[in-house]
């Protein structure tokens, strides 16, 4: 979730209603760089959550489709993709029976904004330590949900504010600064796990890992909620560091690990955001409410994207040499389309111009969403049948 300019043409108005977010556009090549089998357990878990509520709309700009609707166009599909048939007819029977929607994107229909996120895997104790000094903690009780919808009609499209009450006053929550630099939470038995202070960070940007104890097991911290604050990605504050070179989390954590604590922190607290998480028997689930499949599910702003839908996403795929170092560069990048399904949210994946990728967990899919922060293209896949016009 790093953010980087991305040069282009004149500028135009950026995210517009979700009924202007999608327009019919001609069916691009279609390929897909993965094996079809994930894509078939991908779409298996899509369709459950969709018959779920299957009488819920999802809509594609000025077009829409209930879920049932979406989700029996995915049962077909799942039985042409499970069949023997050769992959040039599947793709075939693909291109004939949806629509293929542009997605309003950025500076172009289309494109956007590709990074790509990750299941940390990090080093934890269950108490203070010399290198483990920073704490994960649960959600705090004193946390507040300000729904402002229901204050104004004028506030339907707006987030909900996170606050806190200070005697008569409702205040916003701590932030960054005053949870770990002030320490406002300690002592309260908020405490999860204690972990490295750059891994905490890191966590708090994927918003769920999982944490290794040192006696070898194994807890899954699912994101529980955040302090409301704005999120502000740390690498625009580093460019003095960095220099001319791309901004990838390889380098940032070098850079921070570089440094003395102080320095550290005062990088760190830029950003005000915070995440609270919960100890799960079980991995995160996706905002659609499955699981995240490696190199399928992407998370989309919901405002103007429906979840469960399926797309096909174009991109730069990085190259590593076969026996790279952790945080080594590239060698080269490869041009792939692959299908993909629009699962999850994340705090800073907002407006139609950001997709963010699951990669997958641990140093292997660290190494490539390090990387990945390039434009891409994004096209939606509508079913031709059962769609409503307005």
């Amino acid at each position: 979730m790093l953010t980087i300019i991305i040069a282009a043409g004149c500028v135009r108005a950026p995210a517009p209603s979700p009924e202007e977010a999608f327009r019919e556009t001609t069916p691009p090549a279609l390929s897909d760089d993965l094996a079809l089998t994930d894509l078939r357990e991908a779409i298996t878990a899509d369709i459950q959550a969709l018959q779920a509520s299957p009488d819920k709309t999802m809509r594609f700009g000025p077009r829409s489709i209930t879920r049932g609707a979406y989700a029996d166009a995915l049962v077909s599909l799942l039985q042409v993709l499970s069949s023997t048939t050769p992959e040039s007819d599947k793709l075939n029977y693909i291109r004939d029976n949806f629509t293929f929607m542009e997605f309003y994107g950025g500076e172009r229909w289309g494109e956007v904004l590709l990074t790509s996120y990750f299941e940390p895997l990090l080093s934890g104790s269950t108490t203070r330590t010399k290198t483990l000094n920073y704490p994960l903690y649960k959600r705090p009780s004193d946390l507040v949900t300000i729904p402002l919808a229901s204050f104004s009609e004028r506030f339907k499209d707006e987030r909900a504010l996170k606050a806190r009450v200070d005697g008569s006053q409702v205040v916003p929550y701590y932030s960054r600064q005053d949870i770990d630099g002030k320490h406002k939470l300690a002592g309260r038995g908020l405490e999860l796990a204690w972990v490295d202070p750059i891994d905490a960070f890191f966590l708090h940007i994927q918003g769920s890992g999982t944490v290794k104890f040192e006696h070898g097991e194994e807890a899954y911290m699912t994101y529980a909620d955040k302090n409301g604050h704005r999120y502000e990605p740390v690498g625009k504050f580093m460019r003095n560091i960095i220099g001319s070179q791309k901004i990838t989390m390889q380098r940032i954590e070098r850079a921070l690990r570089s440094m003395s604590s102080h320095e550290r922190d005062s990088y760190l607290f830029r950003n005000p955001s915070y995440v609270f998480f919960n100890r799960s028997e079980k991995r995160a689930i996706t905002s659609l409410g499955v699981p995240a499949t490696p190199g399928r599910t992407i998370a989309v702003d919901r405002r103007y994207a429906p979840k469960g839908a399926l797309a096909l996403l174009t991109f730069q795929k990085p190259v590593f040499s076969p026996r790279h170092a952790p945080g080594e560069d590239p060698v080269s990048y490869h041009k792939v389309s692959r299908f993909v399904l629009d699962q999850d949210s994340g705090g800073a994946i907002t407006g139609t111009n950001r997709v963010d990728l699951f990669w997958g967990r641990g140093d292997s899919a660290k190494q490539y969403a390090g990387i990945i922060q390039d434009a891409a293209r994004i096209v939606y896949l509508l079913p031709k049948n059962g769609v409503a016009t307005e």
